[in-house]
């Protein structure tokens, strides 16, 4: 009988209580956690964590152990001699400290009408480029479906463009609008599993509802989540693959109309690169595009980096020095741009850019350039410009065809772009 994520969640739990051997050595190599300041020992951690799991007090160490957490994957079948998953307890902590009221998850609700990436995404495209991000395919029955997943939202010309590609190489597609679904993702990370547990659930049934062959998935978390968290207990009718990957095996199929020249270093999404469920995609797709000229950082691959990402929240500044140790490392490789492949990554990166005098590209604009697509990217634009008056003024022609009061859309905008707020009138 299948289980339910709480209840595999438990039974991860009992597992390591019985197998932990509180070496430490999940703590030791851990990316981030050597930022984080806690002055112990890795064995002396484990063993709070244990102690935590066992009777679940409030722990201080035990906190910045998970909520620090980057949520890269590196350490999900790498590093215990026990064999267990410390990106699944740091989980189960994070969700002990939800159940227990101790507090509140942190996450945006994709679901919600009034979701901070669905009104970012209106003021940034038309009014019919946004509904055609936001509607499902009325086809009812298709190869493959394409799903965005929910954060690239913030970056809607990404999707469209994505879209663009997908019908040089194929029409037999629908498409899952990532606002009305998720993966689970954004709530199992922040400590919500049985919200994370219907999510799941829900996603795969619409996904089935097509019939495919093949579900090309967009963002790389969902990717892992699906591999990782969510296969053990549920039966996934469907093939995977990362929309690099599929990218990857037909780009001869699109008319490319220009040469790049460009010498470009890639940093491909962490998760997908540790668990190996895509090395090579986002690569080959760079190597295929007209004068893009690929120079690698020494850490790539199996062996790659992170962008500190999913511990931004939590904590910031351990968060910023492993962000910025990647971008050093990508401006020493001599490159005119850093291509991201993750849309967060590039959240992630896009306030640097000017520091580092480097450029940051998502390969899918790549991409869209070398066909002669042009699209701006106006997230980038707006993080770098942190004016409220101005990026009203910019997108004054969307705003009056969104569907969100002004209010709301200046709420939003203040809080993802502008860092000092009130100065509004």
């Amino acid at each position: 009988m299948l289980k339910t994520l709480p209840d595999y969640f438990e039974e991860e739990r009992k597992r390591a209580i019985e197998r932990c051997l509180e070496c430490g050595v999940c703590v030791k190599k851990c990316s981030i956690f050597k930022h984080v300041g806690i002055e112990q020992a890795p064995q002396d951690i484990q063993k709070k964590v244990m102690e935590f799991l066992k009777n679940g007090a409030d722990n201080e160490t035990v906190y910045s152990r998970a909520f620090a957490c980057m949520g890269c994957y590196e350490c999900v079948d790498k590093f215990c001699s026990q064999g267990l998953n410390p990106l699944l307890v740091n989980e189960i902590i994070k969700q002990d400290y939800i159940n227990n009221r101790v507090m509140e998850p942190s996450y945006p609700e994709p679901k919600d009408n009034t979701a901070p990436q669905r009104v970012l995404a209106s003021i940034q495209v038309s009014a019919a480029e946004y509904k055609k991000i936001s509607k499902a395919s009325e086809k009812k029955t298709a190869k493959y479906v394409f799903f965005p997943g929910c954060n690239v939202y913030n970056q809607p010309e990404k999707i469209l463009s994505a879209l663009d590609v997908l019908d040089f190489i194929t029409r037999d597609y629908a498409f899952v609008p990532g606002l009305d679904f998720c993966c689970g993702d954004a709530y199992i990370f922040s400590g919500s599993v049985e919200k994370g547990d219907k999510a799941s659930k829900e996603l795969i049934a619409r996904l089935s509802s097509f019939n495919p062959e093949m579900v090309i998935l967009w963002c790389p978390t969902c990717l892992c989540r699906f591999n990782i968290t969510i296969s053990p207990i549920k039966v996934i009718p469907f093939n995977l693959i990362s929309f690099p990957q599929f990218l990857a095996q037909n780009m001869d199929k699109l008319p490319f109309k220009k040469s790049i020249r460009k010498k470009v270093t890639l940093h491909e999404p962490c998760k997908s690169a540790f668990t190996g469920f895509d090395l090579t995609g986002s690569r080959e797709v760079l190597q295929k595009i007209p004068g893009v000229n690929l120079v690698e950082m020494p850490r790539h691959g199996k062996n790659t980096w992170c962008c500190g990402s999913g511990a931004v929240a939590y904590f910031p500044n351990s968060f910023e020095k492993v962000r910025d140790e990647r971008l050093r490392e990508a401006v020493q490789t001599g490159a005119d741009a850093l291509i991201d492949v993750c849309h967060y990554c590039h959240e992630v990166f896009i306030p640097a850019e000017q520091k580092y005098e480097l450029s940051v590209t998502n390969y899918v604009s790549l991409v869209a350039d070398a066909l002669g697509i042009e699209r701006q990217d106006k997230f980038k634009k707006y993080k770098h410009w942190g004016d409220l008056d101005k990026i009203l003024d910019d997108a004054v022609n969307f705003i009056k065809e969104s569907p969100y009061a002004h209010e709301k859309i200046i709420e939003v905008v203040e809080k993802t772009f502008v860092k000092l707020r009130g100065h509004h009138t």
